[in-house]
């Protein structure tokens, strides 16, 4: 979970000289969906064990400190905590629909946006950013002086 953040730009910048969305989606996936998996596996145990710790108690340990990853894994506790909650009584499994919905929305915040298309495939956008550009480039260089400079 340390820096996912970081990983993740990396994965973008390299995705701006490749250019193959499937790589950079998969890319991004692996570094931000694992911490969701590892962290869905512990409240589950915690929740067996009748340990409901929240998200606030345990947050203090979780080896992060990105924000948007923090919150996703709260909610995604709140989507689980749900599920069992009302096992049995799912009308579908579109009520797994909402867990999923939190995986998208933290690759968005890592800035992969991904957009369902009427033909069941989906629109995989990047959007340029002064993090994700690739160091030394012009168009990088110039994107990071409309944009206010390097960030580190």
């Amino acid at each position: 979970m340390k820096d996912c953040r970081g990983r993740a730009h990396d994965a973008i910048r390299s995705y701006r000289l490749h250019g193959n969305v499937v790589r950079v989606f998969q890319e991004v996936g692996i570094v931000i969906l694992e911490p969701l998996r590892i962290a869905s596996y512990l409240f589950g145990h915690l929740d067996g064990m009748n340990e409901s710790d929240n998200l606030c108690e345990v947050a203090p340990e979780l080896p992060t400190e990105d924000q948007a990853l923090v919150r996703a894994i709260g909610r995604l506790v709140e989507q689980l905590r749900g599920l069992w909650d009302t096992r049995g009584e799912w009308p579908s499994y579109d009520a797994l629909i909402d867990v999923g919905a939190v995986g998208y929305r933290l690759f968005e915040e890592f800035g992969v946006h991904a957009q369902p298309q009427p033909d069941g495939q989906a629109y995989i956008n990047v959007p340029f950013t002064v993090d994700t550009m690739p160091a030394g480039s012009a168009q990088a260089d110039m994107l990071r002086a409309l944009m206010g400079g390097y960030r580190s």
